[in-house]
């Protein structure tokens, strides 16, 4: 539904946000650690030596190859190294994830994302003459309403050096090109700061006013499109309430008619059944604010009867 798509691109636009991106990036990667968080906002989408794809921070990156599907990243980020800035030297793939379900496991897709993100590479970071050039790739997963088991853990994947036999080393530079990271939220403080904001963030129960306060523990005050995005997630209570509401109304809905439809006469019945909808209609578009199409889509009037209905709204309108 509508709602639900403007939730979730509420998360990615948070997601996206340079300061709470910095936040994530020093607490998560190794090569931020030591950096202080307005050093690492610096070191985000840098104008550097490598061509640039644009909007990297604010909308969504469609990546396609020929000879392949499209992919739809949540947020793409370009990042130079604090030491070295200009140059880019890893990017940062962040999803948003509901629940951990779907049809694919979430290391799964990741590795997969990772992997995109390597092939894109060619013939703009390096070519195939130059592997060493191969930009640093790190999916970074951040699972909103994890189970109770996995609440509040972090888990890091990686490629890691294993002396099967004897000691020969190699820099670590030229085998850690893939990073994966699942962040698993929970109601519990964490050590983390960056696990507490996106905490406080999500956490459905809490309003603007008391998001805003427990943020400034942190020295993060809502400013900008921070504060905008916040106040849209802020309706996401109101949201699931309406949800759970207009479901409850369309079932009940649904009862009445066939009810109806075995109690009275067939042409009685037609009239009786056109003039419930109408109302219903009527009633999701003005209680919930839904569109005519969403109302009809609760209430599950058929594809072919939607324009005869919407006739039968003009006219009383008119």
């Amino acid at each position: 539904m509508k709602q639900k798509i403007l939730l979730d691109q509420h998360f990615k636009n948070i997601l996206r946000n340079k300061l709470i991106l910095a936040y994530i990036m020093k607490d998560h990667l190794e090569e931020y650690a030591n950096s202080s968080i307005g050093e690492i906002m610096k070191c985000i989408e840098p104008q550097g030596d490598v061509p640039l794809h644009t909007h990297l921070i604010s909308g969504h990156r469609n990546e396609n190859n020929e000879d392949d599907v499209s992919v739809v990243f949540d947020s793409l980020v370009y990042a130079s190294l604090p030491h070295n800035k200009g140059r880019i030297a890893m990017i940062i793939n962040l999803e948003a994830q509901g629940e951990l379900k779907g049809r694919s496991h979430v290391l799964s897709r990741a590795n997969y994302y990772n992997s995109r993100n390597i092939s894109m590479q060619v013939n703009e970071f390096f070519d195939h003459a130059q592997y060493d050039d191969i930009v640093k790739v790190v999916s970074i997963w951040i699972v909103f309403n994890a189970p109770k088991h996995k609440q509040n853990c972090i888990n890091r994947y990686r490629m890691v050096e294993e002396h099967i036999i004897g000691n020969a080393c190699e820099e670590e530079k030229y085998f850690d090109k893939q990073q994966i990271l699942v962040l698993y939220l929970g109601y519990k403080e964490s050590e983390y700061i960056s696990m507490n904001i996106l905490r406080i963030l999500a956490d459905n129960g809490m309003d603007y006013e008391k998001k805003n306060e427990a943020l400034e523990k942190y020295d993060i005050r809502l400013k900008g499109g921070l504060a905008k995005e916040v106040r849209s997630m802020c309706d996401y209570g109101d949201y699931v309430e309406k949800m759970g509401t207009e479901k409850g109304i369309a079932q009940g809905l649904q009862r009445g008619i066939q009810q109806g439809l075995l109690q009275g006469k067939k042409e009685g019945i037609l009239e009786g059944k056109e003039h419930e909808r109408l109302e219903a209609i009527h009633s999701l578009t003005k209680t919930l604010k839904l569109s005519v199409d969403e109302a009809m889509d609760a209430l599950q009037i058929p594809i072919e009867e939607k324009t005869y209905y919407l006739n039968l709204l003009n006219k009383k309108a008119q």
